[in-house]
This record gives structure tokens, sequence and C-alpha cells, in this order.
């Protein structure tokens, strides 16, 4: 595995994280954003995310992980937080040697063709699935990589074959390892208890990071982990989202093209409808 980048962390405004925080706590309140300065490649950032009706289901996950849960996963098989929950999205079949969950296709491999940036960030999704007492939980790292194998199973993301780290939460620039993490709140969205319902978090990745992808390195693979998880599962997905930095305002999901093109077929159908209805008349 090659290294390529990584970050270091900053803030961002009055609502953001501490300076040079080891724990970016995003479940504090009045804090929904933080800035991820990550060199010389661009700034990237990481907020509470809310998309309405994108839950289960209809999120349209690549990934979905859960300790213990109906793969052959490698912690506690309890899901009560005392282990580590782990995966990466991948096409290979159950059983996986992390904590991939195998239902439906909640688990594939990506080829960088998917992927679509906006506004200078690619953007990466999470729906936290927390169902137990307490809605918070810790994203502990988040890997991005481009890899010529697709459909890997390996029990260490080290393990990775013919691939390039593109960007993680836990090493800078240089190389160098940061013990960097997120904290949320899976009912801060208003989702009620769990977070069930509706999106929780976004990383948007400064597109500078998929700017020197090695050649012959098609797939795209995200890895993340958890601690302080309950026995819910943690979903992720890719899609395009607008953003200004400089503008104060949130993330803001954009209209499915499929939703688009049916709301103009409406229209279209409806001005025809119109027209005959005018010359009916005359």
């Amino acid at each position: 595995m090659k290294l390529l980048s990584g970050l270091t962390l900053t803030v961002l405004c009055s609502f953001c994280a501490s300076v040079n925080a080891v724990e970016i706590n995003l479940a504090a309140p009045g804090v929904d954003q933080s800035v991820l300065t990550m060199g010389n490649q661009g700034d990237s950032y990481v907020a509470v995310y809310q998309q309405a009706g994108a839950g289960s289901g209809n999120l349209g996950s690549f990934l979905r992980v859960q300790e213990g849960g109906n793969g052959n996963g490698n912690g506690n098989s309890n899901g009560d937080g005392n282990g580590i929950q782990e995966g990466f999205n991948t096409s290979t079949t159950d059983p996986y040697m992390m904590d991939q969950h195998p239902s439906g296709n909640f688990t594939r491999d990506v080829t960088f063709s998917e992927l679509q940036s906006l506004d200078g960030f690619y953007a990466f999704i999470l729906d936290a699935n927390e169902t137990g007492n307490n809605n918070e939980i810790v994203l502990t790292n988040l890997m991005l990589f481009s890899t010529s194998v697709a459909s890997q199973n390996v029990d260490d993301i080290a393990n990775l074959q013919s691939s390039t780290l593109l960007w993680s939460l836990d090493w800078d620039d240089n190389g160098a390892f940061q013990d960097n993490s997120v904290r949320l709140d899976t009912s801060k969205n208003n989702n009620g208890p769990g977070g069930s319902g509706a999106t929780d978090l976004v990383f948007l990745i400064n597109e500078n990071y998929f700017a020197n992808i090695p050649a012959g390195q098609n797939n795209f693979v995200l890895y993340s982990s958890f601690s302080e998880f309950d026995s819910g599962f943690e979903e992720w997905a890719h899609d395009q989202v607008a953003f200004d930095p400089d503008g104060g305002d949130p993330p803001t999901p954009v209209s499915e093209p499929g939703s688009l093109a049916l709301l103009g077929l409406g229209l279209l159908g409806l001005l025809r409808s119109q027209r005959r209805r005018r010359i009916t008349q005359s």
C-alpha cells in the first residue's frame, strides 16, 4: 500500500471543533462543522448533515458495517461497544474477514467513474443507526484508497492489495500519524432515537486528492472504523452535495437526476394538456 496523502486538523468559524483537537466533537451543542486542513492539497470538511428520507434502503449505500452481524465479523458478537467495528466496500461474498454486513447490495465494489464532485468536493455520507440508549458513536478512522484489484477480502486494511492511500483521518500529508476521530450524536438531526430515517454526517473531500490516481487503479475503496457503537449498523454512500465553505450555510442535498427528469416530463405533460384544452375550446 502506497501513501499519497493525509491531513491535519484546524477549525472553521465559531461553531466548529477546537484547534488541533484529537476528537472532533460534533455531538456537542452548536458544533456542526469542522475543517480538515490537509497541507498543500486544499481543505476538506466534515459536517453534521441531514438528508431526509435517505435512511436505510433509500440511501444507495455501498458499505454497511455491523460488528458481529450476519457475517463472520472479527469483533464482539454482541456489538456492545467493547471492540472495533470496521469494514470496507467490496463485492466479495460472505464470510467477510472484517465487519461488513452481507444483506442486500449494501456493500459492493465502486469504481471512480461512479463518483462525481460538486463545488470542488467529493461527498461521502454516513447514516449511523444506533438502536440502544446512547445515541453517540465515534468514527475512529476513515481512509480512502484507489486500487487495481476489485472484490478484495482482507483482515487488515494495511493488507489491501495494489492500493494507494488517497486520504485518511489519521495520516497527514507528510505521512505522520494523527490519532484523530469524530464523535457524533445520531439524534442530532431530529431523527429520533437511533438516527434512523435520515443521514447523520458528510465528509466533503477536496477533489485535489483525486487528481493523481495511479494508472490502472480504477477501483475506489472506503474503509471506516468505529468505537462506542451500539447494536445497529452504519452505512456509507456517495452523492453530490452542494457546499460553499465561505458562505456559512450547511451542506445541501442535490436533487437526483432521475427526479429532475421526472419533474421535466411532468411539466411537459402539463403544457401539452393545456395546449390541447385551448385547441378544443377554440
